[in-house]
């Protein structure tokens, strides 16, 4: 299996470009939506998360409310450390145990912190998704506030070290019909150098 990152900074339109890889036929998974089924109420990770950050940080349901554990690990980085020791080993347990039992010729992995974490060291390529900031808060202002943009992004890498940590870049800046000739030509790269053969149907054109 040829295991391929997928990352970019916060507003990049990295989710978008891993389902245009979906839309191809590929196996991709999402980091972030695996790593919700760890903090969920019974999730693997639920009860340590709880007992140190508080219940404090729980809705009415008794589930962990994102918003609130967002606002305090990105405001102290030792305790966005300390999730991080909770979440990635269970959650690099589980990815590696899709991985083991799976036929498929490649799988695309989307992160944010794919290279922050180091992850991608583990990878055999990995996509950077690129995207000017002005376009970025644009897109991310639907899910975050401003104040919540430049937290976040703050505890990225700047674009500049993402690319130097890069074997590919997918340029995001100018719409659909610009990205989809982008993602063709790195599928026609791992055709032809990874040599591996992808679905006829599900054409990208029609994405």
């Amino acid at each position: 299996m040829v295991k391929i990152g997928l990352t970019g900074s916060i507003g990049s339109g990295k989710t978008t470009v891993l389902g245009l890889f979906k839309n191809r036929g590929l196996f991709t998974i999402n980091l972030d939506e695996e790593a919700k089924k760890i903090i969920k109420k019974n999730g693997a990770g639920y009860k340590k998360i709880v007992d140190f950050f508080g219940e404090n940080i729980l809705n009415n349901n008794y589930e962990i409310d994102s918003k609130i554990l967002a606002g305090i690990i990105f405001s102290d980085l030792s305790k966005k450390r300390a999730l991080e020791n909770i979440i990635y080993p269970v959650l690099r347990a589980n990815i590696d145990r899709m991985l083991k039992i799976s036929r498929e010729p490649v799988v695309i992995i989307e992160g944010a912190v794919i290279i922050e974490s180091g992850y991608y060291l583990n990878l055999d390529k990995t996509v950077l998704v690129t995207c000017d900031s002005s376009k970025r808060i644009k897109r991310a202002h639907k899910k975050f506030n401003l104040d919540d943009f430049m937290r976040r992004n703050k505890n990225q890498l700047s674009e500049k070290e993402k690319i130097k940590k890069s074997d590919f870049i997918i340029n995001n800046n100018y719409g659909l019909n610009f990205l989809i000739p982008q993602v063709n030509l790195f599928l026609y790269f791992l055709n032809n150098v990874c040599n591996v053969n992808f679905p006829a149907q599900n054409s990208l054109n029609n994405a």
